[in-house]
């Protein structure tokens, strides 16, 4: 379990670096915002910093889009039998999985959705 942890948070760091890495704009962007909220650069990030950097969370945000540490959610069980769309029968006790990767790269929800933008 604490392998788990730590490996996804990695991996979620890894990225979060490439991407940045790959998009030089962004990374400036970063930079300026962290530079200018931090007086000093001994200054530790903590989470209650987090409200007041609107970028660093929308970069955040879009790394776990488009690299989420699992590509599906924790599965579920359907309490009762319910429909989904008016297309789909999901009967009581079927095991439900989400595959947020897929969400995360849906051409219907998203704009460019391959492109790294934080801004959307």
């Amino acid at each position: 379990m604490f392998t788990a942890g730590t490996d996804t948070t990695t991996s979620t760091l890894e990225w979060a670096l490439a991407e940045l890495l790959h998009n030089p704009r962004t990374l400036t962007k970063l930079q300026t915002e962290l530079r200018t909220y931090f007086k000093s650069p001994d200054q530790k990030l903590q989470e209650e910093d987090l409200p007041n950097l609107p970028y660093l969370s929308a970069v955040i945000m879009e790394t776990l889009r488009l690299h989420p540490p699992l590509p599906f959610l924790v599965p579920h069980k359907a309490m009762s039998t319910c429909h989904v769309f008016n297309q789909y029968t999901i009967p009581k006790e079927t095991q439900v999985l989400v595959n947020v990767w897929a969400i995360g790269r849906d051409p219907k929800t998203w704009v460019d959705p391959i492109i790294f933008r934080p801004e959307r």
